[in-house]
């Protein structure tokens, strides 16, 4: 897959991922929204202000460039749950 360069293009990327078990659709929903706001940033060459510990895997690989899986953020700016 190519470098993403536009809001419409990580729209459906993310839209390409499947709800966690055990994620109702409103968190889901939540969740994507935040990888949507991040990608925002990263494509205005602006710094992320969330938080982004602690969420489900899936995000974490939401906010990893399909092109080459390098995160979008600095890795030691958030933490992530390793089940």
């Amino acid at each position: 897959m190519n470098a993403l360069q536009s809001l419409h293009e990580v729209s459906r990327y993310l839209d390409s991922f499947s709800k966690p078990d055990g994620y109702n659709p409103y968190a889901w929903n939540v969740t994507k929204k935040l990888a949507l706001e991040i990608w925002d940033s990263y494509l205005h060459r602006q710094p992320n202000r969330r938080k982004i510990n602690y969420l489900c895997k899936e995000f974490y690989a939401m906010i990893r460039r399909p092109d080459n899986g390098e995160f979008i953020v600095p890795r030691s700016s958030f933490r992530m749950y390793d089940a």
